[in-house]
């Protein structure tokens, strides 16, 4: 892998072959299985994002997912080819970082083996492939980590996958609106379109968690545009001085209709 594609996945995707020079937590991802090291984690995970209740900690942990889940479906897009995100490659880096001078707390993950795998020439074969590397990644990777939060924590592993689709959702619409070459965007589709006809059973679940029909709302600042409601809370209410979200599917429409009053009102001001 080039210096060119190890930058773009660091900075867009959470995929690393850098220790960050602040780190505070790391290990093996295989070590995230252990369900007494999880309960540990979360422990102090959780005060790190001021959540306010364990939930939280397991929510926003599901989230450390997002990146990996959206770099293996661009590598497979632009590239035809995939990363070893396997948890037996991977470790799992919590660091400080700082944006506008105040402190926070990033996760990464270290690829210990950062070779890239190409995909076979054939069109055919290479569907067959990315299917398989795409089954392989939320079957083995994804899922036994959500079981053991489930496991370790107070939240099932449905709410854990119901972390994932707003982020699909959102960088499939970026992805396409953005400036890559048409020949990616097209490989994208068929990409996103494999994600969402997994089965269910790839998931642990009844049916496929990232299959989602999302509504819609106005949006908060502009009436002439419609955004999409998230697919589940993300508990940012339950942070130290969070609040719900304004596509929160959680509040109710009216509770919206108020917020945009509000924001529209102090935008005139």
């Amino acid at each position: 892998m080039n210096d060119e594609m190890l930058t773009l996945l660091e900075s867009s995707f959470n995929l690393t072959v850098n220790k960050p020079e602040e780190l505070v937590f790391s290990c093996l991802a295989s070590e995230l299985l252990d369900e007494n090291k999880m309960k540990s984690l979360l422990e102090l995970y959780t005060p790190m994002i001021k959540g306010t209740e364990p939930s939280v900690g397991e929510v926003y942990m599901a989230g450390w997912f997002r990146g990996p889940m959206l770099g293996l479906i661009y590598t497979l897009s632009a590239w035809n080819k995939v990363p070893d995100l396997s948890l037996d490659n991977l470790s799992a880096q919590i660091y400080k970082a700082y944006y506008n001078e105040e402190q926070y707390y990033e996760v990464s993950f270290l690829m210990h083996n950062a070779d890239l795998i190409a995909a076979p020439e054939q069109t055919d074969d290479s569907t067959e492939w990315a299917t398989e590397k795409l089954m392989i990644f939320f079957e083995h990777t994804v899922r036994p980590v959500f079981e053991t939060i489930a496991k370790a924590g107070t939240l099932n592993a449905g709410m854990l996958w119901s972390q994932l689709p707003t982020s699909l959702a959102y960088y499939h619409e970026r992805l396409m609106n953005g400036e890559d070459s048409e020949h990616v965007k097209q490989a994208a589709e068929r990409i996103f379109g494999i994600v969402k006809s997994l089965e269910g059973a790839v998931f642990g679940r009844s049916k496929n968690p990232l299959d989602v029909k999302f509504r819609m709302t106005e949006s908060l600042g502009d009436p002439d545009k419609q955004v999409r409601l998230k697919s589940a809370c993300c508990l940012y209410y339950l942070v130290e001085d969070g609040n719900y979200c304004f596509t929160c599917p959680k509040i109710k429409e009216d509770v919206r209709i108020e917020k945009r009053a509000a924001y529209r009102s102090k935008q005139q001001a």
